[in-house]
């Protein structure tokens, strides 16, 4: 039997596990599916922790091989893995993007930077999720995006729950490498097997407005007032502060007026810091400490946001929790 292995990359709730199992022989697929304990559960239920498997058998000598990996980056070290072990003989990749996100083309600059040394020598397929529900990015504009990165793919909006949307993306990566030719049998049957489906779009449970999709508000970082309160919600946190970029305080429910002063210095600083150092964009500041609370000043548009937290907090699961919130809410 002659394998072909495809990796499936992307951000949480792109549809890399629907994809998986909407193409896998019957279904049958291992899923590491965990219930999600954070802000990824706004958006959807369980959140993959470790990766996806599945295959599609195409012949008695061929069958395609899937791998998932977990969209979240403090499953990081399950991306490695995949890439420079399980996965890192695959014919190519497909990169799904979720159109609804906030920032969708800074999850494409994240990733192709994570994944880089895979993308640069592997076929390369972006699939642009739930764009019925959002439109905008466009094809157009994730073209451009791709080009400015300099990597060679095609773009491609797909339904990740329906095979017959999947499958054609599978034929692009591997036809060539198969001797099977029944593609549009197989793309057929799934299209017939679809008409007696019911696929339920996953809304959030809360009432919150905020969490709903919201228009396309391009590439800079929009941090509103009411990140205070959702940031505040998150486990560990004592406290947080919004600033301008010149250092005024706009909201704040930290309590000392040193840590206030400390993140609007640090907000009117980084720019200075950026045209000075030549070392590009500042977008994190941790200060840890083994006896005091860490702070963490989040950079983004013309805002500063400063979380003081618990020294027990990962740093890097807050970093975490934060930009899910910029992204989702």
């Amino acid at each position: 039997m002659d394998y072909h292995k495809l990796l499936f990359i992307g951000p949480v709730g792109a549809g890399k596990t629907s994809a998986i199992r909407a193409v896998c022989d019957d279904h049958d697929n291992l899923e590491t599916e965990a219930k999600a304990s954070d802000m990824t559960g706004l958006r959807k239920a369980t959140t993959t922790v470790a990766m996806d498997y599945g295959c599609l058998t195409l012949n008695d000598n061929e069958s395609v091989q899937f791998y998932g990996t977990p969209g979240q980056s403090r499953f990081k070290f399950m991306w490695e893995l995949l890439a420079n072990n399980l996965a890192a003989d695959c014919a190519g990749i497909v990169f799904l993007v979720d159109n609804t996100r906030n920032y969708p083309m800074r999850d494409l600059k994240y990733y192709s930077h994570e994944f880089s040394e895979l993308i640069a020598r592997k076929k390369v397929i972006l699939g642009v999720t739930r764009s019925d529900l959002r439109d905008d990015p466009t094809v157009l504009d994730y073209q451009k995006a791709l080009q400015e990165l300099g990597i060679d793919a095609a773009v491609r909006f797909i339904d990740a729950r329906k095979a017959s949307s999947v499958l054609p993306l599978v034929k692009e990566l591997v036809g060539e490498l198969v001797s099977f030719d029944s593609w549009s049998d197989l793309t057929n049957q799934a299209l017939s097997n679809e008409k007696d489906m019911v696929f339920e779009e996953v809304v959030p449970e809360q009432d919150d407005a905020h969490f709903a999709i919201q228009e396309y508000i391009g590439e800079e970082v929009v941090m509103k007032d009411a990140i205070i309160d959702d940031v505040m919600n998150l486990k560990g946190v004592r406290g947080a502060v919004l600033t301008d970029d010149m250092g005024e305080i706009i909201t704040s429910s930290i309590e000392s007026p040193e840590v206030n002063d400390f993140v609007g210095f640090v907000a009117g600083v980084v720019k200075v810091f950026e045209e000075a150092s030549g070392l590009g964009s500042v977008h994190n500041i941790c200060v840890k400490s083994n006896t005091e609370d860490n702070l963490s000043i989040f950079v983004g548009g013309d805002k500063a946001l400063g979380v003081q937290s618990s020294n027990r907090v990962s740093v890097r699961t807050l970093k975490q929790q934060v930009d899910d919130l910029l992204q989702w809410s």
